[in-house]
């Protein structure tokens, strides 16, 4: 049977990628792109910019020493050809399955992985800190930072850039510049410019009259103070993008084609012989090669498995919907009854189920890039001002906005709501991804209300409800499917919520006598699946659901527990330090003698795996907790 991969089966990776002709480097693309759509389409994964840095990939292979230079990718999400040019070829069938290669280069997993990635704006200062580390240990190994136009929105990035111009670290910084096609320079000697700024022997001679006109005593500078104004003067007649790096202290570089190697290849050894740190531009065609993704590079981003020939499937309106999908919804019933209600996200419209509000109120959504702690104290800046602002970001996310969640909003008290998505178990991207640290960061957080809904209907209720509320608001749900479910409606005791402290009395799901638990969020409905397939008739379970985890009305669990003297929390974030474990250390101030226990995720750094996989491996899928349910009763 004849490989999809002939050369790719034929090489000695990466050693041999420096000999091949430019035809075969081409049709190495070519596979690569091949191999890349058909395991991305089985497994899912980051499609269209993984697409749009092949080339490149290929290029900076032919050129640097592999085992020894450092190649530091941002977020990583561009990471996969990399992986199969080095030394995953093989594995890279198990790409983001249970005991395969992860999504995002991994310290752990390969000797070319420099560093361990999954947010964003991070290579910038990690490749500063690389440099000054080879430096000190007297080596000369080339340092790159590989970094998207998107993560340079974020501020760390310009943070890294100023410390690394100000103390002049040898690394270059290529930034992939994958949202415009590119621009000609104009006229011929623009372009006789361009081919001469990039040769190595003019690189080398206009350091060494640099170096030269400093020594000249009194006109020295001056003089280079005046080259240096002709030159951006000059320069931006055709290269208006590079002034700001230049003046920030980099050597910049570009904008060249990012699909054409032989270019690259000439700009990356050239770009390699500056002293000190030099930018070079990039311009690239996000899905790259693959027409779907070309056409919506956006909704091919980061994708669920799909049949390549046909592409991703639009939406069924039958379809039972997720919680971002009903948080959308939601988010545009808001908007339409309060014109005071504003949208902010942090690049993740689509994921955050935000497009139909940015389409219906454009005036009132506010994408910020990749900056979560600006999206949160632009929320408290609206707030103040009289809006009524929700912020929606992915509780991995909501990690890099937590002065700023403390600081600006819950000190001050004021009316945000922080939608957090894709909290608890996510899945398939890993450690870096999974949303399991918020409850564990947040429980003590001043004035800030929690909630973690169910099904939609709770979605619904708490967006609804803390929109009207004087405070600071988080809601966490999962990447999953909204049950339509309305617990509610199982509680005889309680009725339809008229305001936020409505929602704070946990329902009564079902009665009992042998056990009390206490499920939080969307554990209820796996609660109820084990006690419905795993246990029957046979032990009777005092069950309640937490909607509200802060503040918490302890009353009625404190009732149950009195009946059958145990207590099972059941929870999807950290067990340690988490609500469980917070909520049985007061519960022991108030009563003694009850036999408590917490279950939550133990093990936070699980690797990829699906969200049913994770849960089986922590015990917290229904087998399992019938599992520890059955071990309270009978002890």
């Amino acid at each position: 049977m004849l490989s999809n991969y002939p050369l790719l089966d034929s090489l000695d990776l990466p050693q041999d990628i420096n000999a091949l002709s430019y035809d075969e480097k081409n049709r190495l693309a070519e596979e690569l792109r091949t191999l890349i759509i058909n395991v991305t389409s089985k497994n899912g994964g980051h499609l269209a910019s993984n697409l749009g840095v092949i080339e490149l990939i290929i290029a900076l292979l032919s050129i640097i020493d592999a085992k020894n230079d450092k190649v530091i990718f941002d977020v990583g999400h561009q990471s996969y050809a990399w992986k199969i040019l080095t030394d995953r070829y093989k594995d890279f069938e198990t790409l983001r399955q249970m005991g395969g290669i992860s999504g995002f280069p991994k310290l752990e997993e390969s000797p070319y992985d420099a560093f361990g990635t999954g947010h964003s704006s991070t290579s910038i200062s990690a490749a500063v800190g690389y440099a000054r580390a080879l430096k000190a240990q007297g080596k000369d190994d080339k340092v790159i930072a590989l970094i998207g136009d998107g993560a340079l929105s974020g501020g760390m990035a310009y943070e890294a850039l100023n410390d690394a111009a100000q103390s002049n670290e040898q690394i270059l910084v290529i930034l992939n510049d994958n949202q415009m096609s590119i621009d000609e320079c104009v006229g011929g000697m623009a372009r006789h410019l361009e081919k001469l700024r990039v040769k190595p022997s003019y690189l080398n001679f206009k350091f060494r009259w640099e170096q030269r006109l400093q020594k000249l005593k009194f006109i020295g500078k001056p003089l280079l103070n005046v080259l240096a104004k002709l030159k951006y003067k000059t320069r931006s007649w055709h290269r208006e993008k590079g002034v700001l790096f230049e003046q920030i202290g980099l050597r910049y570089y570009g904008p060249i084609n990012g699909h054409d190697i032989e270019g690259l290849e000439r700009h990356l050894n050239a770009a390699l012989t500056v002293r000190g740190p030099a930018i070079l531009h990039v311009i690239s065609k996000k899905g790259m090669g693959y027409s779907k993704a070309e056409t919506e590079p956006t909704r091919y981003h980061g994708v669920s498995p799909f049949p390549k020939q046909y592409g991703l499937a639009d939406d069924d309106p039958g379809q039972q919907k997720t919680f971002s999908e009903v948080f959308g919804d939601t988010m545009l019933t808001l908007g339409e009854r309060d014109e005071k209600t504003v949208a902010i996200t942090a690049a993740m419209a689509q994921g955050t189920g935000l497009c139909t509000f940015k389409n219906r109120f454009p005036d009132r959504f506010y994408d910020v890039g990749i900056a979560e702690q600006h999206a949160l104290t632009l929320a408290a800046g609206l707030a103040a001002g009289g809006a009524k602002p929700v912020v929606a970001l992915y509780s991995t996310f909501l990690q890099r906005g937590m002065d700023q969640l403390i600081h600006d909003i819950c000190l001050q008290n004021l009316p945000v709501i922080i939608a957090v998505d894709r909290a608890g178990l996510v899945g398939s991207d890993g450690p870096t991804h999974q949303g399991l640290y918020d409850l564990s960061m947040c429980l003590n957080l001043p004035n800030l209300s929690i909630m973690a809904p169910a099904t939609a209907v709770d979605l619904e209720r708490c967006l609804v409800h803390a929109h009207e509320y004087e405070g600071p608001v988080m809601i966490r749900y999962p990447r999953d499917l909204a049950s339509t479910v309305d617990l509610i409606s199982l509680d005889e005791n309680l009725s339809e919520p008229k305001s936020l402290e409505d929602l704070q009395q946990p329902r009564h799901v079902r009665s009992g006598s042998d056990l009390t638990v206490l499920a939080v969020g969307p554990m209820i409905l796996q609660v109820l699946l084990a006690i419905d397939n795993f246990i029957g008739s046979g032990y009777s379970i005092d069950l309640f659901s937490a909607l509200f985890i802060k503040p918490f009305d302890n009353d009625l669990v404190l009732k149950s527990t009195n009946k059958t003297g145990k207590l099972l929390i059941v929870e999807d974030g950290c067990l340690h330090n988490g609500f469980g474990q917070s909520f049985i250390a007061d519960l022991c101030e108030q009563q003694t003698g009850i036999n408590m226990k917490a279950i939550g995720v133990k093990d936070v750094l699980r690797e990829q795996a699906t969200r049913a996989e994770l849960f089986q491996a922590e015990g917290l899928d229904p087998e399992g907790l019938a599992r520890s349910i059955l071990e309270m009763i009978t002890q």
